[in-house]
């Protein structure tokens, strides 16, 4: 095996060693290469090739692998005879960068003709548990495909140890490419006492050594003293003997010749990082005590959120305590290891990598970097105090100190002209790379060269301690070369960044960037950059007058033609969470934009009341959607956005243009994105192909259509010209773009964001609605060209003003009048629903459940079970469940002798009852939850349903049926249901159900009478549903706890809070006091059934003796709240 890495920072070395030491141990005889140290066209006659590579911010190649992708990218050797596997490390804020190396370097190994083990992985650092949250199981699938197996294996030995009675000399590390370089001076930039102090280093060049402006330096550093002292106590080894190494595999990073077990360990074992997961897996096996086994283990394979492991290594306050090897090492004494299992398995010591803040020009013979000494304190012993590693050796270097270095090029390329205007954010001792662009410019102006400015946002913790180069920076802006604009957060009570700058004069942001200007980020990674983009996004908006999604595009162009460039350290969760701790501490809780409160996460999804703490879902959702779902999701309805631009283009110019097929399309792809419908990625895929399909055909109608008719054609609110893309990694890091937290971190204004996006779930309902109308072959053209006109209105500058956004808000409330309309009028089609009891018993035989909202496929399954039983003379069973069990009132789907009884309760409880069904399953609209392994074989979606691995059905329901007869079915033992008992609410043997708005209207002289008569004082329409039981019981607790003269309306699953009550009936009437008006569409009856009751007494439907309590949270929720409003009824109250 050859495993060749490219790594910038030292990160993707760490984890290629872990692929070469558990290689070794298992037996395989690997070679680690650097790539460019390997001759690449070697790499044909190569058997098993393993990669792995980073990527820089801006899509690149590290330095260390760049020749070897040339050779690749250029030649036309064959590998057929190669097996390559590929890891990527990367970071899925650079959105469409993401791992963008490795996924060419894995399509180009292909296009070569190598055979790929296993797939691409791609390791985030913003994921779970960082890179290893796709490392672990990407490495276990290569030992599985190439050995069988994946056990747990112990540290390998990787070199033979001796102990040479010989005299060595103290030695510091050789490493090839660096040098020596002479301390000149060490200035301390800060104030004395200051507790981040920050240093400006010195060096002189060794002879023969030049850099250029903008370059790297890689500082080696050793270990402290005392760190070195620990491990030899732990090892019980004297520090003062000498030590021989001889590699016993191929590949060798430690010295060969005799040196003391001191230098060793101090200059080239990395002691002070956090040991991998890998290497604490590993020191699991080597424990003699079972239970520091157990919890070594733990620690190690724990890949959930919150882990202990991510806490200890993530910097955070509450959490923060050493967590070196040594620190291991001591809190687990019964590891039973030697020096032979840390040689070669722990890290070496990585060059830390410093941004040069002087310019050649300026300082010829010398070369200048900024440092600043990270110290905190203990967690649980505040007494004692920790520096970083590279820093704090840094800082104990005096003048004529020899300090091991090396010159590498840096990330930036310049703009070829000195006239190209610079727009820079530079954080704390990100200025170093402007201090030295300022050099290089000043240089050129007093040789006379037109220089233009520089507009540089600075931010500071304060003024007075860590404005770096103040003085400097001041005669910069004196001779016209600088515009400075100092952003210094801790100053006072408001938190000022330089995003807040950037916001508060858009204007100059303009300026700069509409001129051909070049924009520079130099600072801390993850989540920071992005917002900073957000807030050019939206100064650039702001002075256009265009929409947010135009100026996203804007950046995308400057980032592809070299005119948008950061240089991001790598993220230090210590400034993050000092920051976000700074933030919430200096805003109130109320205040804060909904994207601070949620900061970094794998996805944002707040479409649903049961988002996780009422704020959103950003690991995964509550309903099991996945961050690649939720990406895509988000991608697909931007692209239907493009769509419907296009499509309302053209009935503006011709309204009688015919898009019915795309139409139709429209309304399953929106449908699809509701919550707990579709969860298949693959699915997900094909419809934004689709969808992108059905734009070009669009705008080739549009196009013809202006030309026919003599029209201009408008101007596309969008620039993005996207390849057709298929690779999933590529769509979700463009879905993460576009999605809603992007356009929250950007507008920085939730509550306009917010309302855009009720938009989008309110046309998701009235999607919804309008398609189960569509399965009985009726459809409006009118929702269809409103459904165009509000998508494509999201693309437009009036998209920016709350109150249009309110108008169009209405406007889709009405329009959804008409699609509930419509849908009442498609399900009379099985007769309009009367009172009718439904059984909640089994009934002996074969069996099938249908769940979701659709009659119409309902009423399908029940026409094939009746042909099936023609057919084969075998009866089988259908059991409704959830929203559902309105069926039972429609005459005509009663009367089907297959139509038994109900099963179950709302759709939460699912996961608990589907066990217990003994037959086929149905899942029609959006009530699906994640599939348990019970039941997951008996499981079929139809419609817009989908979940991965699940049989979709659409082209009839044989599977289901087959699979119901295979099934064992109830039989005559079965008296109830054996699912689990709900504790909270009371088990029923049967339901009341078709109190639909005919009947009630019809019996309205009987209800006006008794009302009149004090009979009944007050209707209640409570529907919904309001979560898991046990969390909320406020909706069963109002109706039990509502005087005798109460009269319950309930639509929705929320009636399986209620159902269970018996209220009684309205005085002599017989009519129940709980009154079940169907499923959630059926708010319609309740809304006849308000206006013909405000008819009958004079009123208006406000004064009614009405009160509506609504726990819906879906997007159907959404646009039925929506049709509410837009029809003046007031006092509703919702939640949770």
């Amino acid at each position: 095996m050859l495993i060749l890495y490219g790594s910038q920072t030292g990160t993707t070395e760490a984890f290629a060693k872990i692929v070469h030491s558990f290689a070794t141990a298992r037996g395989l005889a690997p070679r680690l290469v650097i790539a460019d140290d390997f001759d690449t066209a070697q790499v044909a006659h190569e058997d098993v090739v393993v990669f792995l590579t980073s990527t820089f911010y801006n899509g690149e190649f590290p330095t260390n692998f760049t020749r070897t992708w040339d050779w690749l990218r250029t030649t036309s050797t064959s590998l057929d005879a190669t097996k390559f596997a590929v890891f990527g490390l990367g970071n899925t804020h650079t959105k469409d960068n993401f791992n963008r190396a490795a996924k060419q370097l894995d399509a180009r190994l292909e296009e070569l003709g190598a055979t790929r083990l296993i797939p691409l992985g791609l390791g985030d650092e913003h994921a779970v548990c960082s890179h290893e949250t796709a490392f672990r199981p990407w490495v276990q699938e290569l030992w599985v495909k190439l050995l069988g197996g994946h056990g747990k294996m112990t540290l390998p030995v990787q070199y033979d140890l001796s102990w040479p009675n010989v005299d060595v000399s103290n030695s510091s590390r050789k490493t090839s490419g660096f040098d020596g370089f002479r301390v000149v001076s060490n200035t301390l930039l800060t104030p004395t006492g200051y507790e981040r102090p920050t240093y400006l280093l010195t060096l002189e060049l060794p002879p023969n050594t030049t850099y250029e402006l903008g370059d790297h330096i890689q500082v080696c550093y050793t270990n402290s003293d005392a760190l070195v002292t620990r491990l030899a106590k732990r090892l019980h080894l004297d520090l003062d003997i000498t030590v021989q190494l001889t590699p016993l595999g191929n590949t060798s990073f430690l010295p060969s010749e005799p040196i003391r077990l001191r230098d060793l360990l101090r200059d080239y074992v990395d002691l002070s990082s956090p040991p991998s997961r890998s290497f604490l897996e590993g020191l699991s096996a080597l424990c003699t005590d079972k239970e520091e086994s157990v919890a070594l283990e733990h620690l190690a394979e724990d890949m959930t959120i919150g882990n202990a492991y991510s806490k200890y290594v993530s910097g955070n306050m509450e959490w923060r305590m050493p967590f070196t090897l040594v620190d291991v090492l001591e809190l687990h004494p019964s590891i039973n290891i030697e020096l032979k299992h840390i040689l070669g398995n722990a890290p070496l010591l990585r060059p830390r990598y410093y941004s040069v803040c002087s310019s050649p020009l300026y300082l010829p013979r010398h070369v200048q970097i900024v440092y600043m000494v990270d110290m905190w304190h203990h967690r649980t012993d505040p007494k004692k105090t920790f520096v970083g590693a590279a820093a704090g050796y840094m800082s104990h270097l005096t003048p004529d100190a020899v300090m091991t270095a090396a010159l590498s090029r840096g990330y930036f390329r310049l703009p070829e002209s000195l006239e190209t205007p610079i727009l820079g954010v530079a954080l704390g001792t990100g200025i170093s790379f402007f201090r030295a662009l300022l050099q290089h410019r000043a240089y050129y102006q007093e040789q006379n060269s037109t220089v233009s400015k520089l507009r540089l946002y600075f931010g500071v913790r304060h003024a007075s301690k860590d404005f770096l180069f103040q003085k400097e920076l001041d005669t910069y802006v004196q001779r016209g070369l600088l515009e400075l604009v100092p952003a210094c957060s801790h100053d006072s009570s408001n938190f000022v960044t330089p995003v807040t700058k950037l916001r508060d004069d858009p204007g100059s942001v303009s300026q700069y960037l509409d001129n051909g200007g070049v924009y520079f980020y130099c600072g801390i990674g993850g989540t920071i950059p992005s917002f900073h983009e957000a807030a050019i996004q939206v100064a650039l908006q702001t002075v256009h007058k265009s929409t947010l999604t135009l100026e996203m595009d804007t950046v995308d162009e400057m980032k592809s033609t070299g005119r948008w460039q950061v240089e991001a350290f790598s993220s230090s969760p210590d400034h993050e969470n000092a920051l976000q701790d700074q933030q919430k501490r200096q805003t109130k809780k109320e205040d804060t934009p909904i994207s601070d409160v949620v900061g970094d996460c794998a996805m944002f999804c707040f479409q649903c009341g049961q988002t996780n703490q009422g704020i959103g879902c950003t690991k995964i959702g509550v309903c099991g959607k996945t961050p690649t779902v939720a990406a895509l999701q988000d991608l697909l309805v931007d692209h239907l956005k493009q769509l419907s631009w296009y499509a309302h283009q053209i009935h503006t110019v011709d309204p009688e243009a015919n898009t019915r097929g795309i139409d139709r399309f429209t309304l399953v792809a929106l449908f699809s994105t509701l919550t707990n419908v579709n969860f298949d990625a693959a699915r997900f895929v094909q419809f934004i192909e689709e969808t992108k399909a059905h734009t070009d055909t669009l705008a080739s109608q549009y196009a013809a259509l202006c030309q026919a008719k003599g029209k201009t054609t408008a101007s596309v609110p969008w620039k993005r010209a996207e390849a057709n893309v298929v690779d999933i990694e590529e769509l979700v890091a463009t879905g993460r773009k576009v999605g809603v937290l992007s356009r929250l971190r950007a507008g920085r204004n939730d509550a306009l964001v917010g309302l855009q996006e009720m938009l989008v779930y309110g046309l998701k309902g009235l999607a919804a609605y309008t398609d189960h109308s569509l399965q009985f072959g009726q459809e409006r053209t009118e929702i269809y060209r409103f459904i165009h006109e509000a998508l494509s209105f999201l693309y437009s500058p009036d998209a920016a003003n709350v109150d249009k956004v309110v108008e169009m808000l209405m406007r889709c409330g009405q329009v959804n009048l008409t699609a509930l309309a419509l849908l009442h009028e498609s399900n009379n089609t099985y007769g309009a629903q009367s009172p009718a009891v439904v059984s909640s018993l089994p009934r002996p035989g074969k069996c099938i459940l249908v769940s979701g909202h659709d009659l119409k496929m309902l009423h399908d399954v029940l026409e094939a079970c009746a042909a099936y039983k023609t057919e084969h003379g075998v009866h089988i069973n259908v059991y409704t469940h959830g929203e559902l069990l309105p069926a039972h009132g429609y005459p005509e789907l009663r009367a089907s002798p297959h139509l038994v009884a109900h099963f179950g309760a709302a759709w939460q409880r699912q996961s608990l009852e589907f066990a217990h069904f003994p037959g086929s399953i149905l899942m029609t609209t959006n009530c699906l939850t994640q599939p348990k392994m019970e039941y997951k074989d008996r499981l079929f979606t139809s419609g817009a349903v989908g979940w991965e691995g699940i049989p979709h059905l659409s082209n009839g329901y044989g599977p289901l049926l087959d699979m119901a007869v295979a099934s064992v079915g109830f039989s005559e033992s079965d008296l109830t249901y054996n699912y689990p008992v709900n504790p909270f609410v009371k088990t029923v043997e049967k339901y009341h159900v078709g109190w639909g708005s005919e009947t009630v209207i019809g019996a309205a002289a009987t209800v006006l009478k008794a009302v009149s008569d004090g009979d009944i004082s007050r209707f209640y329409v409570i529907g919904g549903c309001d979560g898991y039981e046990g969390e909320r019981s406020y909706y069963t607790d109002l109706a039990a706890a509502l005087p005798s003269t109460s009269v319950v309306l309930t639509v929705g699953c929320g009636k399986f809070r209620i159902n269970h009550l018996d209220m009684g009936t309205i005085g002599e009437t017989g009519i129940p006091r709980l009154l079940d008006l169907g499923q959630c569409n059926d708010s319609y009856s309740a809304i006849q059934i308000a206006l013909a009751l405000a008819q009958a007494l004079q009123c208006g439907v406000n004064d009614l003796p009405l009160s509506i309590v609504l726990s819906w949270f879906e997007q159907k929720a959404v646009v039925v709240l929506l049709t509410l409003l837009s029809l003046g009824i007031r006092n509703i109250r919702v939640g949770p």
